[in-house]
């Protein structure tokens, strides 16, 4: 999976919002069955806790301060990177 990385950092950098989303959509399609599920329930569960941001003050920004590192990183794994 780590060579689909790449495919996903250029989507990210599309400019076109709209085309940036369907490439992105298509690149999640495409990803083998259990890595689809696996960031289905992770997004879900994000997606709750951001729903009650005003009270654990995780808006979607902090999440992805907090869970980006982790969950998109280089293959040299270098934070300067990030």
């Amino acid at each position: 999976i780590s060579d689909k990385y790449n495919d996903f950092i250029e989507a990210n950098r599309i400019e076109d919002a709209s085309e940036r989303m369907r490439t992105l959509r298509k690149l999640i399609r495409d990803l083998p069955g259990h890595y689809y599920e696996t960031l289905k329930f992770l997004v879900g569960h994000l997606k709750t806790i951001a729903d009650h941001s005003e009270k654990n003050k995780m808006e979607p920004r902090n999440l992805a301060l907090v869970f980006g590192p982790t969950l998109v990183r280089t293959s040299e794994d270098n934070m300067t990177d990030m």
